[in-house]
């Protein structure tokens, strides 16, 4: 699994935004994502805390660039639990690489893009893994 690529992948999925509107290659919701999640790795942030910076359709932003402030987050319920999700899978695989070896995931995980049943019995596989 290519951890960029699933990440580029998800945002430019959910997130539709045309660079030719405003000659930047991502929406300012789509680099909030990245950003924090980018960030959030970096700093090794526990996928709990990570799950506890969003709230409702709500994030706290952490980057180098803006310091703890509230950005919305453009997704539905399922979109916002596959993001959290997805930042389990590349925690786990930087830090417990082990513990993903039963799994067979793609290089982009294109295989949980709009699957809602996927997404949910996915993310609660993973989340146990995460609290073991």
């Amino acid at each position: 699994m290519n951890t960029e690529l699933a990440l580029l992948k998800f945002i430019g999925h959910y997130i539709e935004h045309d660079p030719d509107d405003n000659g930047q290659p991502y929406s300012a919701d789509q680099t909030n994502l990245v950003e924090t999640f980018g960030y959030s790795l970096v700093e090794k942030i526990h996928p709990i805390k990570f799950e506890e910076s969003i709230v409702e359709n709500k994030m706290k932003l952490k980057s180098k660039r803006i310091n703890d402030e509230y950005v919305r987050i453009p997704l539905t319920a399922v979109q916002i639990l596959h993001f959290k999700l997805l930042y389990n899978i590349v925690y786990i695989k930087r830090n417990y690489p082990n513990k993903l070896s039963r799994f067979n995931f793609s290089e982009d995980l294109s295989e949980l893009l709009d699957n809602e049943n996927k997404i949910i019995n996915l993310y609660k596989e993973i989340k146990q893994i995460i609290l073991n």
